[in-house]
């Protein structure tokens, strides 16, 4: 099993424990300096995300002869590497032009317009020289954001035209800093600028097979994330919204996989919610980040074998069941999809990444 996860990953652990214990050898694929003779004793292929055709050569060569039977990425860019690699190996992902979508906030606005999905009015806009809001006719409020960074960063709400300028001001500071200039991610010269769209946030975690799409978990966000900055704050899952909401987000996330093309393996989406239905906000084909993955546990009948590394052998249709809160009454109910043969075994709170 190829694993593409960025040098420094921390969720790697819960990897390496779950492939332990089913017996599956993992292959680190990551983006270290290839002139280092394996400094963290892992035997990682080294690569350079940023090029990820280029690290898609690098790994077909490392494994050649080698019986690789499936692939996984952690994080957004290794993702890309994993897509064209597992076209190159003939492995069952996502397509590398999906992944590229998902990749750039620009293009993903521009898919779920096309699909007819609820999108924010929206603008491909250069950092330098600082646009001018009146001259592009922006209207407020809206938010500006970079086109390929993660976990909110350089996302900002500006209110008026002063806001608009400070924000714009922050972005392209962000964007020609060192750290980031390092990543070498595309389009570090533009930003995106869309309409602020407001209601409630959620996160839903999902698996992929065929292109169908199996619903884990929606996490609610409880703190209003209402600007100026979006910092990623608690996640609390199960869901409290109501069912009949829970089956939109359920139908959005989708329709927006389907627009997107993507068709297996694991999904991390957010959305936002009001009287006006659910907004896609971001769809990845990853787990999700940080260490909120810990928040659900689950496991198969069979004694001794927990959820593995990908779902080959467990794509089984999905069912819902309740379950009770404990005695604290923070959770009136839990409403996990889970996969006939898997039981929930653990419900916890976690803070975001």
């Amino acid at each position: 099993m190829l694993l593409f996860t960025a040098k420094l990953g921390y969720q790697t652990r819960c990897f390496e424990y779950a492939a332990r214990k089913l017996g599956v050898q993992l292959v680190y694929v990551t983006d270290r300096c290839h002139q280092l003779e394996d400094p963290w004793g892992d035997q990682a292929i080294a690569v350079h995300f940023e090029s990820p055709e280029a690290a898609a050569y690098t790994v077909m060569e490392a494994v050649r002869g080698l019986d690789v039977s499936g692939i996984l990425a952690l994080g957004d860019r290794p993702a890309a590497a994993a897509a064209y690699t597992a076209r190159g190996l003939g492995i069952r992902y996502n397509h590398p032009a999906a992944v590229e979508a998902c990749r750039s906030k620009l293009r993903m606005r521009e898919v779920f317009r096309d699909a007819e999905l609820n999108v924010p009015w929206f603008r491909n806009l250069p950092i330098d020289p600082s646009p001018e809001p009146v001259l592009l006719g922006i209207s407020y409020p809206c938010v500006l954001k970079p086109f390929s960074l993660s976990a909110s960063q350089g996302v900002v709400r500006a209110n008026n035209r002063e806001e608009f300028l400070a924000a714009a001001t922050r972005v392209r500071r962000l964007l020609k800093s060192p750290e980031i200039l390092a990543t070498r991610e595309p389009n570090l010269d533009r930003m995106l600028v869309e309409g602020y769209i407001p209601g409630r946030e959620v996160a839903v975690e999902g698996l992929l097979t065929d292109g169908v799409l199996k619903i884990l978990a929606i996490f609610d966000k409880p703190d209003p994330l209402e600007g100026p900055y979006f910092e990623e704050t608690i996640y609390v899952t199960p869901s409290r919204l109501p069912e009949s909401v829970q089956q939109a987000i359920e139908k959005c996330a989708a329709d927006a996989v389907r627009a997107l093309g993507l068709s297996h393996g694991p999904l991390h989406a957010e959305f936002r919610i009001n009287e006006d239905g659910v907004w896609p906000l971001e769809v990845a084909p990853r787990p999700i980040g940080g260490l909120c993955a810990r928040s659900l546990r689950f496991s198969f009948d069979a004694p001794g074998e927990p959820m593995g590394l990908d779902n080959r052998r467990r794509s089984r249709s999905f069912h819902s069941r309740d379950y009770r809160a404990n005695d604290h009454g923070a959770l009136a109910r839990c409403h996990c999809r889970l996969a006939r043969g898997f039981k929930l075994s653990r419900i916890s709170f976690c803070a975001g990444e």
